[in-house]
């Protein structure tokens, strides 16, 4: 998918009414898995991640890897 329309992760601006806002912005709630390290390597710092916007009018690149179809 090339967008985030009907995605489980997709978390959407919404008025006060419940509808969604015109604005067509949201967030991107998916969470990345930590990865399992050896016992030998340990993390120095913390890790920070950048990103999750997400718009309903905007089409990415590429077909993201993450899109799960919403049950709603």
């Amino acid at each position: 998918m090339k967008n985030c329309n009907g995605c489980e992760f997709a978390n959407w601006k919404r008025t006060k009414a419940g509808r969604l806002h015109p604005s067509g912005v949201g967030h991107c709630t998916y969470q990345v898995p930590e990865p399992e390290l050896p016992a030998s390597m340990y993390w120095v710092s913390k890790r920070f991640l950048c990103g999750g916007s997400i718009n309903r009018r905007k089409t990415f690149e590429k077909d993201c890897p993450t899109y799960k179809e919403s049950a709603k």
